[in-house]
């Protein structure tokens, strides 16, 4: 049985560290998932729950001495967006089916710990993951515009949300919009003060006022009764025809929490200098979410803030998140009654202010000052999401990401290579048509060979066969790692042309494996052709 990494014995004094970390962690990250119960439609206290059983799942099971797992707004907001028009939010059936959606989600990370495939975690890039959460953050904060107004809407989507929140302003309830504003102003002037629980504050604060005045005879809406009770199960009734929809939901759900968890997880290990397994976390995050199913609760995922706020309180092991634990199980018991007098306004705002904090406008700038495609591809993660909604988004920014990726390998930067006075290589544009010595040509590729880019191998090789009519053509073969089917063939048809144009073709630098498959694609047949060795040595023959 897998032994837990992150539950090391340590000094009294970081054990204490320990528990005031997990203080920390359970005073703001109660309110936190409360918030997040709210994006994703389930009762407040399901937002809870995800910091008991679930958590405490990944410590005893997981890869990393940091990360927490909880709620989370990304995943939260996937599956409110793909489980409309099969449940109706917060009723029985809809919690029933995002345990189902939980437990799915759970089978697909173990499948893919079966698999070894936590490697996929990397064809999700930060940029979009940067523009995939500023989408998020957008969505989220827009999302609960009526709430902080007042205002009571039918309308679906985030762009449809904003202009039916504008065309409605004139039906505002002023008391809600002040009250919102009120604490606004409270979490982002207090929020230099990063230790200081503010949200759970202003939560408090606001039940005590509630429970002791008449808020709603002012039209200030609270949350009310709070019905059921925890730990509840019951089988899910699935509407007939929306069980691929539910996978289609489940796998952007396991990509999301692949991608999103291995990312933060990586971040603090090499903060640490330490080891990170990300398929051992495969197989806790799938178990985790078994776990949430099992409780009555609803997706989790490893979450950068909560790994932030015990990583700034001086934890350093899983104990801060054993300790949250049982905080958080304790609070299901203390809450149930206060949090009835909960002002809807102010849980809007909590959950408005988490969307603002993803909406991190200056890692894109940051971005666009190394690369600006890649800045492009981060603003298009975004917008995609806000349009198109989380999963759509989540599919798109993928494959705006792959493209991009492609376009890379499918358009290199080649160059033409030339010696100077001080016998350093210097690389030129292709488009200079430098010669390395008189009739002599060093081309350089910058990119393993398959079907897409071969044919501006091809073109520019032949540019320099019939445009110079050279001595012969070196490839600087050092940067092509493979060579795909297509590639070799175009290669072998290449080969003939320049053998009938009497053009000596000869690879330098050529890696192990790439030489077997000139051979096997019949390049190295034609006799023009040939590998060479060391490329000074190959131009001492041309001088």
């Amino acid at each position: 049985m897998l032994r837990p990494i992150g539950l090391e014995s340590s000094s009294p004094v970081q054990r204490k560290t320990e528990i005031l970390a997990g203080l920390t962690l359970a005073a703001i990250g109660i309110p936190e998932v409360i918030g997040y119960s709210t994006i994703a439609g389930m009762p407040v206290l399901t937002g809870i729950l995800t910091l008991v059983l679930p958590l405490l799942v990944y410590v005893w099971f997981g890869g990393s001495r940091h990360l927490v797992v909880g709620a989370d707004s990304a995943t939260a907001a996937i599956m409110a967006a793909g489980l409309v028009g099969i449940a109706v939010q917060e009723t029985p059936n809809y919690v029933a089916i995002a345990g189902l959606l939980a437990g799915m989600t759970g089978v697909w990370l173990l499948i893919a710990r079966l698999l070894d495939l936590g490697f996929i975690a990397n064809f999700l890039s930060q940029t979009v993951l940067v523009g995939f959460l500023i989408g998020i953050g957008v969505s989220v904060a827009v999302g609960q515009l009526p709430n902080m107004l007042g205002v009571h809407l039918h309308s679906s989507g985030t762009l449809g949300t904003l202009v039916a929140t504008l065309q409605h302003l004139g039906a505002i309830s002023w008391v809600t919009a002040g009250v919102s504003a009120g604490a606004l102003a409270l979490f982002f002037g207090l929020q230099r003060f990063k230790r200081v629980p503010i949200a759970l504050i202003v939560l408090v604060g606001s039940i005590i006022v509630s429970s002791s005045t008449d808020l709603p005879s002012h039209g200030l809406a609270v949350i009310g009764p709070i019905s059921g009770s925890v730990f509840h199960l019951q089988l899910p009734s699935v509407p007939r025809g929306s069980w691929s929809t539910l996978v289609t939901i489940s796998l952007s759900l396991a990509l999301v929490i692949l991608a999103q968890s291995a990312a933060t997880a990586r971040a603090y290990a090499s903060r640490y200098d330490e080891e990170y397994e990300p398929n051992r976390d495969l197989l806790a995050l799938g178990l985790s979410n078994l776990a949430s199913m099992a409780s009555g609760t609803y997706v989790v995922n490893g979450s950068p803030t909560k790994t932030e706020i015990v990583d700034e309180a001086g934890s350093r092991t899983q104990w801060a998140a054993v300790v949250a634990s049982g905080v958080a199980l304790l609070a299901l018991f203390l809450l149930k009654k206060p949090l009835a007098y909960l002002p809807e306004a102010i849980l809007a705002a909590v959950v408005f202010t988490i969307g603002v904090h993803l909406i991190r406008l200056g890692e894109i700038r940051v971005i666009a000052a190394h690369r600006r495609d890649e800045a492009v591809v981060a603003i298009g993660t975004a917008v995609a999401v806000v349009v198109l909604g989380v999963e759509l988004g989540i599919l798109v920014s993928i494959v705006v990401a792959l493209v991009n990726h492609v376009r890379r390998g499918y358009d290199p930067k080649n160059f033409l290579m030339e010696i100077d006075a001080t016998g350093a290589w210097v690389p030129h544009p292709f488009a200079d048509d430098v010669a390395i010595l008189p009739g002599v040509y060093l081309y350089r590729f910058q990119a393993s060979l398959y079907y897409a880019n071969a044919p501006k191998f091809v073109e520019e090789v032949w540019h320099l066969a019939t445009a110079h009519h050279p001595r012969c053509i070196i490839v600087d073969a050092s940067a092509i790692a493979d060579i795909d089917n297509s590639a070799g063939l175009d290669l072998g048809n290449l080969a003939k042309r320049l053998e009938n144009a009497a053009v000596p073709l000869i690879f330098t630098h050529v890696v192990d494996g790439v030489d077997s498959q000139l051979s096997s694609y019949g390049v190295l047949s034609h006799k023009n052709v040939e590998i060479g060795g060391d490329t000074r040595d190959l131009l001492d023959r041309y001088r």
